[in-house]
């Protein structure tokens, strides 16, 4: 008999289900370690760098190890939960009861536990407690055997970070701690875990937030330190420590009032709602984030939000999980003029992700995104819980079908004109867009400025292949009798770079030239991915393939070219 992931959970229900608390704030991750003498090879999948289901895809691949360490000896697998004490504790707890409470019912019911179905776990949307237990029980319950669950405890006396560790072994008589200590001792040389506030960050994570930005300036601050000016008006201090350093450019830096500071006391709710934070950048992170949620609603789903009450139901969910605050009695501004405030900085959001230009705090959101997208499963699972929004309504921009999609190409194949051809090709790459879940669409023929661009396209998406395009994807249409040349390649290039963005599609009806493509890989060397795609291409996505399975392919085309892994390993 077969029994499922839906059927387990009913049985551990009867024995007394714990709930697990907020994966919010924690870092969770798999580590999978390979030693051979006093070499070390250890994978790394978190949830910081893979927060999506592809986190379960990465760890069921059997493309691992490298050919490199094949001859190397295997460590067990870690499921890793790091974070502040009280929460790290209360998933244990809960973590433990679940497995007693499988077993309990394993004894009582064997032949219930022939098999466990995993298709539940391929389909997971996020990495969470949730879905790191379920791939755990997975492992610890298979056709073949049934393993001993182990558990330990990495933590420093007075430190308030507590790494918790579970892995299997063969029975109780296998100890294999001094393994498990190599592979977490390593990772924490490597990643160098820390608390900021309630929520656990690795150097990793902190450090992507500087890909793609420019180096600007270097000069010491006020105290004789150097440091890097970065685009985005951030600061990188030149020392071994450097992620802890990395922050928005302040008066400390240069001796007078940054733009990011006179944001932040604009932003800063202490002088409203009266909460003070410790960490008032980090939580001005996550407010970024959640802005940019918000601006990728569509106004009749803003329309139906309490801002106010969602606003400070928001504050007390990130002083619950990230940083706790010390309320403030007196007031300078009242809560509906600070709400104003926050509705016109919202908007401006919205406004930039339309094309608009303004270069403060909507240029730095995007170029933050490049990272920041981990949080968005949480943010979305806060509003839902905190609005009469779905997970339906934050998704869903008038999605085109194979019905649509062949109407539009009909349409295309059937135009006369080149005034025609041009609007239907237009129409067809729309349509194209509105294939990708996650991708939305926010302004058609868009001329801000100087700029004119075909189509800008938002991203929600909860795939990391599409996040390598950014936030905010730059579109363009070629439906000339010639093939697109690499001036046209050349000419997105300055807008791309006022915007900070690094993702764009380029649709032509007659294809590229050489020298074009040439120039494809070259923008792509220095930061910007140009996806070219041909209505040749474009014509097969109702027969062999998706719009999705396109750009994907693309993406990874690139990825040939340059070289890249996108294994996390360290080494």
């Amino acid at each position: 008999m077969t029994l499922k992931f839906a059927d387990l959970f009913q049985l551990i229900d009867l024995g007394g289900r714990m709930k697990f608390p907020n994966s919010t704030g924690l870092s969770l991750a798999i580590l999978d370690g390979f030693s051979q003498g006093d070499e070390f090879v250890v994978r790394c999948i978190d949830n910081y760098n893979y927060p999506f289901h592809d986190f379960m895809l990465k760890a069921q691949t059997n493309e691992w190890p490298p050919t490199d360490a094949v001859s190397h000896t295997k460590n067990p697998r870690l499921f890793v939960i790091s974070g502040h004490r009280d929460k790290v504790f209360r998933v244990e707890r809960s973590w433990k009861k679940r497995i007693k409470n499988v077993f309990m019912q394993l004894l009582q019911r064997k032949q219930m536990m022939e098999r466990i179905n995993d298709k539940e776990l391929k389909e997971t949307e996020r990495y969470c407690l949730e879905s790191l237990y379920c791939l755990y029980l997975s492992e610890l319950v298979t056709d073949e055997n049934i393993y001993y669950p182990e558990a330990k405890i990495f933590h420093n006396e007075g430190d308030d970070l507590v790494i918790l560790v579970f892995y299997m072994s063969t029975s109780p008589s296998d100890h294999q701690f001094e393994k498990v200590k190599d592979t977490v001792n390593f990772w924490i040389d490597r990643e160098r875990p820390f608390l900021k506030g309630y929520q656990c960050l690795i150097r990793s994570f902190i450090l992507r937030n500087m890909v793609g930005r420019k180096v600007l300036a270097s000069f010491p601050d006020s105290y004789g330190n150097w440091g890097l000016l970065l685009e985005g008006g951030m600061f990188l201090p030149l020392k071994e420590d450097l992620e802890l350093g990395l922050s928005k450019l302040k008066s400390e830096h240069i001796g007078e009032w940054t733009a990011g500071e006179v944001e932040e006391i604009l932003l800063n709710p202490i002088y409203s709602f009266g909460f003070y934070y410790e960490h008032s950048d980090l939580v001005c992170e996550w407010f970024y984030v959640f802005l940019y949620v918000l601006a990728t609603l569509e106004e009749d789903k803003l329309k139906r939000i309490d801002f106010e009450l969602l606003y400070r139901n928001f504050y007390d969910y990130i002083a619950e999980n990230i940083c706790p605050y010390i309320q403030i009695e007196q007031r300078i501004i009242t809560i509906s003029d600070y709400v104003k405030v926050l509705r016109i900085t919202l908007e401006n959001v919205r406004s930039y992700l339309k094309g608009k230009e303004e270069k403060g705090v909507s240029k730095n959101i995007l170029l933050m995104m490049r990272n920041r997208y981990a949080y968005l499963p949480e943010l979305h699972q806060f509003i839902i819980k905190n609005s009469s929004l779905t997970l339906k309504d934050i998704f869903n921009s008038g999605y085109s079908n194979k019905k649509d999609w062949r109407y539009a190409l009909d349409r295309l194949e059937g135009a006369s004109s080149s005034f025609e051809k041009g609007t239907s090709f237009e129409n067809l790459a729309q349509s194209f867009i509105h294939m990708i879940p996650g991708f939305k669409i926010t302004d058609v023929r868009a001329k801000k400025g100087r700029a004119e661009v075909d189509i800008y396209c938002c991203n929600i998406s909860y795939d990391s292949c599409l996040w390598r395009l950014g936030a905010l994807v730059l579109i363009e249409c070629k439906n000339r009798l010639n093939k697109t040349a690499v001036s046209d390649i050349r000419n997105l290039v300055p807008t791309m770079e006022a915007k900070g963005i690094h993702g764009a599609i380029i649709f032509s009806s007659t294809g590229f030239t050489s020298i074009a493509l040439k120039e494809i890989k070259y923008q792509l060397s220095g930061g910007k991915m140009i996806i070219p795609i041909t209505l040749e291409e474009i014509q097969l996505i109702d027969k062999s393939k998706g719009a999705y399975d396109l750009i994907n392919e693309k993406i990874k085309q690139f990825d040939r070219l340059t070289g890249e892994n996108s294994d996390h390993l360290y080494f």
